[in-house]
């Protein structure tokens, strides 16, 4: 039960979720950070822009950031919900990070990598002893050699992203159980900043795409969800590197198209994938980003892993109800970014997640959860299947929409605003966070989150028992 309740409290939590640690790159003044501008939203991975990403870079020798950050969190008070909640929920929050990313061009052919954070937490209810006070996350060390021109070879913990999409991302297949989380719930922000896996990576680059492969091995059994290192350095390889898996990607550039397509290749889970973008004028981008295989559905691959790693018992039954066949399920993501006056940046999407909750499945958890006398382990297991979505970075529910808008040097140049919101297709519910970023000088910025839930409690975000969360940061860049 104290594991159901880990689960739970670490990662449903994500909507608002605690502030640990995470990257918050995007809230850096471009000044500071020695790199060439990001393309447009929505383009940039369907155009292979993670192609070599360390033989591209300057010729400087060493290539430095780094940054200290300290972000207090608090939550408004828990209401009373159907599905009762199973672990309490903290008031507040602080972490301090310290944050650094290096790399070395030791060779003209050989370049190395490192990107690593170091946190402290305090919290309500949790003791400075405890071993949650202290985390590292080693996000990524590799070494990229160039053996001939164009053709790279990678090694280490490297972070492979794909898909054209902001909100969600089908094809971008190595980003499950890789959350560190962070202050920003924004799912385009969210895959900048986070644990990469360990794989070895061949790709070449010509004038018009780029083909690649990866090799991920499996290096252990999978971990429990909360699994955590008595001394918060253990670097997950067991959450990122449970299986053997292997990526091909081939990127093209065709008649203003940018189309990538992907094979995925696991045991049980094979998938194929594809990312097409298009502009249309100076100001909108099209993309659709599809992907595809057998597999179980959500509620069925939950439960399963639950007891696979020990954390639901090994005759606990499917909940709620669900088929646990294997049949090809499809997973959508499209839509389109509008500028407004070189100003502004709309997105508008739509996602499909064909084994995701429909509303029979909703109705069935919550029936069963409130139902009276529902002893704490059967709504544990109901709150689990929504942490494991969580950490599969997968939507719950088959359908939703998501709406973004980003606005640099709002009314002044050292201001930027921007918010994003879901919004459930199923029950009309919404999960939603401003961010208001102050670039005070080169050094320091500060930033401020709110982030809310709102429906009714029978409803996907409204059965949360936390409806909002206000998180303040102050970052010193060094």
């Amino acid at each position: 039960m104290r594991a159901l309740a880990g689960v739970v409290a670490g990662l449903v939590a994500l909507a608002p979720a605690p502030a640990r640690a995470g990257d918050d790159v995007d809230l850096i003044p471009q000044d500071v950070i020695d790199a060439k501008p990001a393309p447009p939203p929505g383009k940039a991975a369907a155009t292979g822009t993670d192609a070599a990403p360390a033989a591209r870079a300057p010729g400087h020798t060493l290539r430095s950031k780094g940054f200290a950050e300290d972000a207090f969190s608090a939550w408004s008070p828990s209401v009373s919900v159907p599905v009762p909640y199973p672990s309490p929920t903290p008031a507040w929050q602080n972490r301090t990070s310290l944050d650094a990313s290096l790399q070395w061009k030791a060779r003209p052919w050989l370049t190395l990598t490192l990107s690593n954070r170091l946190n402290a937490f305090e919290q309500e209810g949790q003791s400075l002893a405890s071993a949650d006070t202290v985390r590292n996350d080693l996000r990524e060390v590799s070494a990229t050699l160039e053996p001939i021109a164009s053709t790279y070879l990678e090694a280490g913990r490297i972070n492979v992203r794909n898909g054209a999409a902001l909100g969600f991302n089908p094809s971008d297949f190595f980003k499950t159980r890789t959350l560190v989380g962070q202050s920003s719930l924004d799912p385009s922000v969210i895959r900048q900043n986070r644990l990469g896996t360990l794989m070895v990576r061949a790709q070449t680059l010509w004038s018009w795409g780029s083909a690649s492969v990866a090799y991920a091995p499996k290096v252990g059994e999978p971990a429990p969800v909360t699994e955590r290192n008595p001394l918060g350095i253990d670097p997950r390889f067991e959450a990122t590197n449970a299986a053997h898996r292997v990526l091909t990607a081939l990127n093209l550039e065709l008649f203003d198209l940018s189309p990538q397509l992907l094979g995925y290749f696991e045991l049980h889970r094979s998938k194929l994938g594809i990312n097409v973008t298009r502009s249309i004028g100076d100001a909108v981008v099209a993309y659709a980003e599809w992907a595809g295989g057998p597999e179980q559905n959500l509620i069925a691959r939950a439960s399963a892993f639950g007891k696979q790693t020990g954390t639901l018992p090994a005759a606990a039954p499917v909940l709620p109800p669900a088929s646990t066949d294997i049949s090809f399920r499809n997973d959508v993501a499209t839509g389109f970014s509008w500028t407004v006056a070189t100003a502004i940046t709309f997105n508008l999407e739509y996602h499909v997640h064909e084994s995701g909750f429909t509303r029979s499945d909703w109705k069935n958890w919550f029936d069963i959860g409130s139902a009276p006398g529902a002893p704490p382990l059967l709504t544990g297991a109901l709150w689990f299947v929504r942490g494991y979505a969580a950490d599969q970075q997968e939507p719950v529910s088959q359908h939703q929409m998501f709406v973004r808008a980003d606005w640099p040097r709002a009314l002044t140049p050292d201001l930027e605003l921007s918010a994003f919101a879901f919004v459930s297709l199923l029950d009309g519910s919404v999960l939603s966070q401003l961010l208001a970023s102050y670039y005070l000088s080169d050094a320091w910025t500060a930033s401020a989150f709110v982030s809310g839930n709102f429906g009714d409690v029978r409803t996907e975000r409204g059965s949360f028992p936390q409806r909002g969360n206000f998180i303040l940061q102050l970052t010193r860049y060094l």
